[in-house]
């Protein structure tokens, strides 16, 4: 898979961004996950999988734990990379009330 680039060249949405927090091939922490996305910060993020060195074309995974009252501000700051290769799935759980999002984030097709 090719590496997403505008017209000058740059590569653009996630890529962009996972770029800069892979440096020197190290996956970054959590906490700069969520500064970088601007997640809220009470985005928890069990897994963070990141395949490819630069200048590669990043594939990533991730898992998001999120309160149902920060979905929005997720999806959010995700439809604001402009990222058409971005997956989500959305599980909310909670009994007898919904009280906690699981979003799975992809930018790969076919990866569950």
């Amino acid at each position: 898979m090719a590496a997403e680039k505008s017209k000058h060249g740059e590569l653009r949405g996630s890529q962009k961004i996972l770029e800069r927090l892979a440096k020197n091939g190290e996956v970054p922490s959590p906490a700069a996950i969520v500064e970088a996305f601007k997640f809220p910060a009470s985005a928890k993020i069990p897994y963070w999988l990141i395949r490819g060195i630069p200048p590669a074309y990043f594939d990533w995974k991730a898992k998001l734990e999120v309160p149902i009252s920060d979905i929005g501000s997720v999806i959010q700051s995700l439809t604001a990379l402009n990222d058409s290769t971005i997956n989500l799935k959305i599980l909310i759980n909670g009994i007898p009330y919904p009280d906690v999002a699981e979003i799975v984030i992809a930018n790969t097709e076919g990866e569950d």
